[in-house]
C-alpha cells in the first residue's frame, strides 16, 4: 500500500524545536510503502515500511546527513524509524539500490544518535524493493 509517492521537500529554516534536514533548501523523490502481510498472515515483515528516495537534483543531498533526513520523514509519516527499509535510488543500471542502515547508537533523554551504515541490498531485500515499486507502478 502506497503512502506517499511525490516530491518532498525542506526550505532549510528552522520552524520548530527540530533542526532542518539541512541549512540550505533541497527535495527528493519520495514513495513510502507499507508492506502487507502475505497470504494467510503467515510472513511479517520486520520491516514493514519501505521508503525509497532519490536525489531531484535541486538543492543539498541528504547523503551529508541522512539521520536528519529519516527523522523528518518518521517524524512527518508517523513511521518508527527501525521498522523503515531505507533505500535510495541511485538511477544507475547497475548497483541502482544502495541500503541506509541505522544502528542505535546512544541516546541523550528522548534523542536517539544512530550510526549509519550503508550497502548493497541482499537479495531478499532486492526481492521485495523490486516488488514494491512495480506493484507501486501497476497502480498509475
Amino acid at each position: 500500500m502506497n503512502i506517499f509517492k511525490g516530491k518532498y521537500s525542506w526550505d532549510g529554516k528552522k520552524h520548530d524545536d527540530q533542526d532542518p534536514i539541512a541549512w540550505f533548501p533541497g527535495s527528493y523523490n519520495l514513495n513510502i510503502i507499507a508492506l502487507t502481510e502475505s497470504e494467510g498472515g503467515k510472513v511479517r515483515y520486520l520491516k514493514p515500511y519501505i521508503c525509497v528516495f532519490s536525489a531531484t537534483g535541486e538543492g543539498v543531498s541528504v547523503s551529508a546527513n541522512p539521520e536528519k533526513f529519516a527523522k523528518h520523514i518518521c517524524r512527518d509519516f508517523s513511521l518508527d524509524m527501525e521498522k523503515v527499509l531505507w533505500v535510495e535510488d541511485l538511477r544507475t543500471g547497475h548497483d541502482r539500490f544502495e541500503i541506509s542502515v541505522f544502528i542505535r547508537n546512544s541516546q541523550v533523554g528522548d534523542t536517539v544518535f544512530y550510526r549509519v551504515m550503508k550497502r548493497r541490498p541482499i537479495s531478499g531485500e532486492m526481492q521485495i524493493i523490486e516488488k514494491a515499486l512495480a506493484d507501486l507502478q501497476s497502480v498509475h
